[in-house]
C-alpha cells in the first residue's frame, strides 16, 4: 500500500512539474522594485526598458534586466513613461511633477501642476508633450524646455491618457464623463457624453475611430468627428483601454470579469470570464496570440479564438498593461513589485494600428502604423 501511495505521490509530482515546466521556461528575468508595479514599461532603441513604481522611483534597465539607474521622485510614479527619439523620457508622479530625464537620468527640467498625476502622457511628432493633470487640466508643455504652451480646463479629474490622431487632434477622457477632442492649439472641438467618469484611454483604429471604455459600463466607437458608431454594453465599469489587431478585432476588459474580443462592428467574436476584474490593456502580437494581465494575479496568453494558449501567476494583481518588445519579449508589472519579462512565440507587435497601450513602444500616444489618409 504505501508502495502505491508513493507511486501515486511521484507521478502527481511529475504531472505538476510538466503543467509547471512551459510557465517556468517562459522567465528569462525579473527586476524587483520596492513596491506595485502599475506602468507598461516604454523600450528605447538600445533595448532600455524605462518604468516607474509605487516605491517613488523610476526606472530604467539595460535589456536583460539589469539596473542602469533610478530617480527618486516625491510620490507613485503610476503613470507609464514617454520616450522621445533622442533618448529623452518623459512621466508623472503623484507629487504633482512632470518630469524630464535624459539617457542617463539626469533631470532636464520638471513642470509643476496642481494636482497628482497618474496618467500617461502623449507627445506629438512636432515635439509637444501633452500632460493630465488630477487639477483637471490638459497641459501642452515644450519637449525641449518644459515651458507651457497653453492648457485646457475640463470638470474632472484626468486618469485617462491622451491620444493623438494622424492630424494632431488630441483626445482624452475626463473624470467629469466626457471624451474630449483638442486641437493642436489647445481649443476644444468637440466633446463626447458618456454617464460616467472616462478613465480608459482611446485607441485610434487605422480609419480614425476612437474606442474607449468608461464607467458606465459602456465600450464606445466615436468617429473622429465625435459622432457614435455604437456602443456594447459590459454591465460594469470600463477602466481598460483598448487595443486592436491587424484585422481591426478590438479586446478590452471590464470590471464584470471578462475579457472581449469585438468586431470593428461592436459583435462578440469571444469573451473569457478570468473570474476577477480586467484592467490591463492587451498587447497583440504578430501571430494573433493576445497577452492581458488580470487580477486573479496571472497574466494570459489567449489564441485568435479566445482559448488560453498558456498564462503566467505572478505573486499579486496584474492590471498593468503587457509590452510586446520586437523580439518576442513581453515586459509587464505585477502589484507584487516585480517586473517580468517572459519568452513567448510572437514574433513581435501586430502589425496594427494599435497594437497596445499608448500605441506604439515608446508609449507615444500615437499609431504604431501609420496609414495612408485620403
Amino acid at each position: 500500500m504505501r508502495h502505491r501511495l508513493t507511486r501515486v505521490f511521484l507521478l502527481g509530482l511529475i504531472v505538476w512539474g510538466c503543467r509547471r515546466q512551459p510557465e517556468h521556461k517562459r522567465l528569462l528575468w525579473t527586476f524587483k522594485t520596492g513596491s506595485v508595479v502599475p506602468t507598461c514599461p516604454a523600450v528605447g532603441a538600445d533595448g532600455s526598458v524605462y518604468l516607474g513604481s509605487h516605491d517613488n522611483y523610476f526606472y530604467c534597465l539595460r535589456a536583460n534586466g539589469k539596473l542602469k539607474w533610478r530617480f527618486k521622485t516625491g510620490d507613485y510614479v503610476h503613470g507609464s513613461p514617454t520616450l522621445d527619439g533622442e533618448g529623452n523620457v518623459y512621466f508623472g508622479s503623484f507629487d504633482g511633477f512632470a518630469y524630464a530625464l535624459d539617457a542617463t537620468g539626469k533631470e532636464r527640467w520638471r513642470f509643476k501642476t496642481e494636482g497628482r498625476i497618474e496618467s500617461s502622457f502623449a507627445l506629438s511628432v512636432e515635439g509637444k508633450l501633452y500632460v493630465p493633470s488630477g487639477d483637471m487640466s490638459l497641459y501642452c508643455l515644450d519637449c525641449a524646455t518644459g515651458d507651457k504652451l497653453w492648457a485646457i480646463k475640463t470638470e474632472g479629474a484626468f486618469g485617462a491618457s491622451p491620444a493623438i490622431g494622424h492630424d494632431g487632434m488630441i483626445y482624452v477622457g475626463s473624470g467629469d464623463g466626457a471624451l474630449y477632442a483638442v486641437t493642436p492649439q489647445g481649443a476644444e472641438a468637440w466633446r463626447f457624453e458618456t454617464a460616467d467618469a472616462v478613465i480608459s484611454s482611446p485607441a485610434i483604429a487605422a480609419d480614425g475611430t476612437l474606442y474607449f471604455g468608461s464607467n458606465d459600463g459602456f465600450v464606445y466607437a466615436v468617429t473622429p468627428t465625435g459622432q457614435e458608431r455604437w456602443r456594447f454594453d459590459t454591465g460594469a465599469s470600463v477602466f481598460t483601454s483598448p487595443t486592436l489587431d491587424a484585422d481591426g478585432t478590438i479586446y478590452i476588459g471590464s470590471l464584470n470579469k471578462s475579457f472581449y474580443a469585438l468586431t470593428p462592428e461592436g459583435r462578440v467574436k469571444w469573451q473569457f470570464n478570468t473570474r476577477d476584474w480586467v484592467i490591463s490593456s492587451a498587447a497583440v502580437g504578430a501571430d494573433g496570440t493576445v497577452y492581458v494581465g488580470s487580477y486573479n494575479h496571472n497574466l494570459y496568453a489567449f489564441t485568435q479564438q479566445g482559448t488560453v494558449a498558456w498564462k503566467y501567476k505572478t505573486g499579486k494583481f496584474v492590471f498593468a498593461s503587457p509590452m510586446l518588445c520586437s523580439d518576442g519579449c513581453l515586459l509587464f508589472g505585477s502589484d507584487d513589485g516585480v517586473l517580468y519579462a517572459l519568452r513567448t512565440d510572437s514574433p513581435g507587435p501586430a502589425d496594427s494600428a494599435w497594437p497596445k497601450f499608448q500605441g506604439d513602444a515608446a508609449n507615444t500616444g500615437r499609431q504604431a502604423k501609420v496609414f495612408a489618409t485620403e
